[in-house]
Parts: structure tokens; sequence; C-alpha cells
């Protein structure tokens, strides 16, 4: 695992998948059980990561899409990349995937204050609702500077 602020992970995890990162975000998968966060580090690991984790794989089995409670979303000129992360310590783990930009027709972002709601609309029309931390909308104008391109 490495420890990376928002502001390092393009260039450290351009560096190590050996493409060009154009954005990277720190992302969640937000539940019911997600307030459980604010009640301490425990509430954290023990109530709301389970139970997002769930919900992640439960999206995956449905979507075919790479997600984890807590990850990264990377996108590159033609792929959108995932990898596992603590956002609450700034670390990221392994690569778990992929999504190739052909199967997404959007990616918005809903202003937020800290955590900002962003939407991938798959071409098979589902939605996958996560959350974004920091320059979440960076995400979605690389995006569409992709599709403009």
């Amino acid at each position: 695992m490495k420890h990376l602020k928002d502001d390092e992970l393009v260039p450290a995890l351009s560096a190590e998948l050996g493409q060009e990162l154009r954005a990277a975000v720190y992302a969640r998968v937000d539940t019911v059980l997600g307030p459980a966060r604010m009640l301490s580090p425990l509430g954290n690991y023990l109530i709301a990561r389970p139970a997002a984790r769930a919900a992640a794989h439960r999206i995956t089995e449905r979507t075919d899409v790479p997600l984890d409670a807590a990850m990264i979303l990377g996108i590159t000129a033609d792929a959108l990349h995932v990898w596992r992360a603590d956002p609450m310590l700034n670390r990221v783990g392994e690569h778990v995937g992929q999504v190739s930009l052909d199967r997404i027709t959007d990616i918005t972002v809903t202003p937020g204050r800290t955590w900002q709601q962003v939407t991938l609309v798959l071409a098979e029309g589902e939605k996958i609702e996560v959350e974004g931390r920091g320059a979440a909308h960076a995400l979605a104008a690389a995006y569409r500077e992709r599709r403009a391109g």
C-alpha cells in the first residue's frame, strides 16, 4: 500500500499504470449505514465499510464494473481504472480492474462539501452512484474532453 494525497494520485498512479491518467479521485460507495463513519474510526471500519463493500460487490455483479467500498477512480484515454483504497488514511491498494470508456455514456458530478455524488451512466442504461472526494469534477471533465476529442 502507498500513501498518496489527492494531488499525488495522477502522477503516481500514471507511473504505476504505465499510461497517462487524466484525472483520479478517491471514491466510496455510500449506504444507509454510511453515517456510522462519523461515530469513530471503528464505526467506519466495523459498520460503514462492510456495508459499503457488500453494496459494491452487488453493483459489480450487476454491472461488471469492478468496485470496492472505498476506491480510486482514474480515467485514461480509453478506460476508467479502479484501485482499492482507504481515503481516511490516504492509502492506495491494488488495481482491481478497468472499464472501457465505450461502456460509459456519461459521468456527472453533483457538487457537495467534501464528498460529491459521482454518477456513471453505462451504455446498458445502468447508473452507478458513488461519492468522490476532492476534485471529483476533474474526472467528469476528463471524460467529457475525451468524448469531445
